[in-house]
């Protein structure tokens, strides 16, 4: 029994750390813990150290990249701003341009409608004044001025109309530049080739020519009730 106890006192001295310290002197023990402390307490520091330069990177890019989210944030709603703005002014261009094309147009379509109206009523009670020999040249004349002034005046409505919406206007010249011949111009004319003046007339309008048979007497009869006493014609 003895030798086993032995034997076994010797086992744990040999491969037992805590049987060896339980044996050892306080003093020693102390130092000991004292310097296994130590070592926990440096290599506890080293870990701080690395943790916090770590979190101290980690941290860093952190903030440059909420730096970077807040300016991007801020470019965004400036940029958004501008567009509002934009948005807005071409709403109210927009607006005004429709506004100026409705004003235009109602405007165009009221003069065109009541110089056309004007026109129409002219021209049919006219139409009997014109058919007048010689003196219906001077109602011809006024009717042929009227009508290009009509003419110069709508292009002129439509230009303006083209002008609102931002369109090319005509060229005004090519009507309200037109020359309307004098009464003794369409008289000397007639009088002189009044076939080729009655074939143009019909060529413009684009009737089928269909010359009028008047007698000589019809004709006299009609000018001189028209102008009295004419010598060597209305006796």
């Amino acid at each position: 029994m003895l030798i086993a106890t032995l034997c076994l006192t010797n086992y744990l001295a040999l491969f037992n750390d805590g049987f060896r310290d339980f044996f050892r002197k306080p003093a020693e023990t102390e130092q000991m813990q004292a310097r296994q402390l130590e070592e926990q307490l440096a290599l506890a520091k080293e870990q701080l150290a690395m943790m916090a330069v770590i979190l101290g990177v980690e941290v860093a890019d952190l903030a440059l990249t909420m730096k970077n989210q807040t300016a991007h944030k801020k470019l965004l709603e400036s940029e958004n701003s501008k567009l509002n703005d934009r948005l807005g002014t071409v709403s109210r261009e927009k607006a005004e341009m429709e506004n100026r094309t409705r004003h235009a147009a109602k405007k165009a379509v009221g003069n065109v409608s009541a110089r056309s109206a004007r026109s129409v009523a002219r021209n049919v009670a006219g139409a009997a004044g014109e058919s007048l020999p010689v003196i219906g040249t001077a109602i011809v004349a006024g009717m042929v001025y009227m009508d290009v002034k009509d003419a110069c005046d709508t292009l002129k409505d439509l230009n303006e109309m083209s002008r609102a919406v931002g369109a090319e206007p005509e060229d005004e010249s090519k009507v309200c530049g037109v020359r309307v011949p004098t009464q003794e111009e369409l008289a000397a004319f007639a009088m002189s080739n009044w076939k080729n003046a009655y074939q143009s007339a019909a060529a413009a309008i684009g009737k089928p020519i269909a010359l009028p048979s008047v007698s000589w007497d019809d004709l006299k009869k009609q000018v001189c009730a028209m102008t009295g006493t004419v010598p060597m014609v209305c006796p």
